[in-house]
């Protein structure tokens, strides 16, 4: 028997196993129907990344309690983390002008003290007020000459970082091997980015060939393109700073959310866009509401796992996803259906994807290490192929790409290029999946 003709066979006896698993317990894994993907501005560490993406996820809710269909969606959300501009706790923002306005206002008169509608119009750029009070109180003037040109300065700074730390190729393509796991998985995705996150959201826009499946909202948009509607405040002081720096000009101001000292930037996204006592987060809310609600998800081709291990590669020919179970299951194209979990997707052709997910019944899942790896079955030498292994609770936790070597046949089936390995524990009824 061929390997396709093999594989045929296989095929079917992976699918009846298949229908078989899905009635069965899914305690371990959230039943979502739709996932929130988040694209996170400058200076996020994966801590705040994740909060930017709970924030969104609770204003979301808050919008679609007002739609009766409510009940028909599972939303998840997943951080599309980029790593750009970490160097912020070097170097300080424009809110520390805050600080600095009080103290300077102290010392040269103490009637300015208490003026912060005069900070606002300085950084905001409306200069009419602080001459009218410069007639009055003349060192009010040498204030806000300082506090301009310290203003700028910072603003450019912060504007320049953009383009100081050029996004990846490598998360490039992390984000578009995710949206196609997601899209296997039958899942609607509404894309949110902040900041420079717009210029991934972009990007992973074009991955997919179904535009139903997906949908686009953009904050506080870096980018001058966008694919869907856009919410950017009248005060976002970094993104006017953008215009005449970056080539392009971002999309016009649609809001003017009130200054607040929690955030003299008017940037920030919890802090100024999804903050609970102004306007911006209900206008967000409604705007991801309605991508929300007009998404048409795809038919599902895979099923989710307490972990999943999704690979693709970066041209035509056969590479194979291998899982060498705790228990000595060894699932490959050859033995789809492991003791703990199944290889749903198989790809010969090329680009992939093949994706393995582990089962989500804590009755059938294993404790121990999952090693995960490939082999070249049939492809050229010098394909650049993509590991991703994501969890049930925290969407990717690892990407991986490794050149998949010379072709091997069903030689390597036996010794597959090992590269990341899951160790899955149970600690009571917890389970914990650590990658390595």
């Amino acid at each position: 028997m061929n390997k396709a003709t093999r594989r045929w066979a296989l095929a079917l006896l992976a699918a009846a196993g298949l229908v078989a698993q899905g009635a069965r317990a899914t305690d371990l894994c959230p039943a979502h129907t739709h996932t929130l993907a988040f694209f996170n501005g400058v200076w996020n560490t994966p801590d705040t990344a994740a909060s930017g993406a709970r924030a969104l996820l609770g204003t979301l809710d808050e919008a679609l309690r007002q739609h009766p269909a409510r009940a028909t969606f599972a939303v998840g959300a997943e951080v599309f983390y980029n790593a750009s501009g970490l160097q912020r706790g070097a170097r300080k923002g424009i809110e520390d002008l805050v600080e600095a306005f009080a103290q300077r206002a102290a010392e040269l008169d103490d009637a300015l003290r208490h003026r912060w509608e005069l900070f606002w119009e300085i950084v905001d750029g409306r200069q009419d007020g602080w001459r009218k009070i410069a007639a009055v109180l003349p060192r009010a003037y040498d204030l806000a000459v300082a506090l301009t040109e310290a203003r700028n300065a910072r603003l450019l700074a912060d504007a320049t970082s953009f383009a100081a730390d050029p996004p990846t190729g490598i998360d490039y393509a992390a984000h578009r091997l995710r949206l196609r796991a997601l899209h296997a998985l039958g899942r609607g995705v509404l894309l949110v980015g902040h900041s420079q996150g717009n210029f991934f959201l972009n990007a992973a826009y074009r991955a997919l060939p179904d535009p139903a499946s997906l949908a686009a909202v953009h904050i506080a948009p870096a980018s001058a393109r966008i694919n869907g509607p856009h919410l950017l405040s009248g005060n976002d002081l970094v993104i006017a700073a953008l215009r005449g720096v970056v080539p392009g000009a971002p999309p016009p101001p649609n809001l003017w959310i009130p200054p607040s000292t929690r955030d003299a930037s008017g940037h920030r996204l919890i802090e100024t866009y999804l903050d609970a006592d102004r306007n911006g987060r209900p206008a967000a809310g409604a705007l991801m509401a309605d991508g929300l609600l007009a998404l048409k998800a795809p038919e599902p081709r895979a099923s989710p796992g307490f972990f999943t291990a999704t690979l693709a590669w970066d041209g035509e020919g056969d590479i194979d996803l291998h899982v060498l179970e705790p228990g000595g299951d060894h699932v490959h194209y050859g033995a789809r259906l492991g003791a703990s979990g199944t290889l749903d997707l198989d790809n010969t052709a090329g680009h992939g994807p093949e994706h393995y997910h582990a089962t989500c019944d804590p009755q059938r899942l294993q404790a121990g290490i999952f090693s995960v790896g490939l082999n070249n079955y049939a492809a050229p030498a010098g394909r650049q192929a993509m590991l991703q292994i994501a969890t049930a609770d925290q969407g990717v936790v690892r990407t991986v790409q490794v050149d998949a070597g010379p072709p091997r046949g069903e030689a390597g089936d036996s010794s597959p290029l090992i590269v990341l390995r899951v160790a899955v524990a149970r600690s009571g009824p917890a389970w914990t999946a650590t990658v390595h």
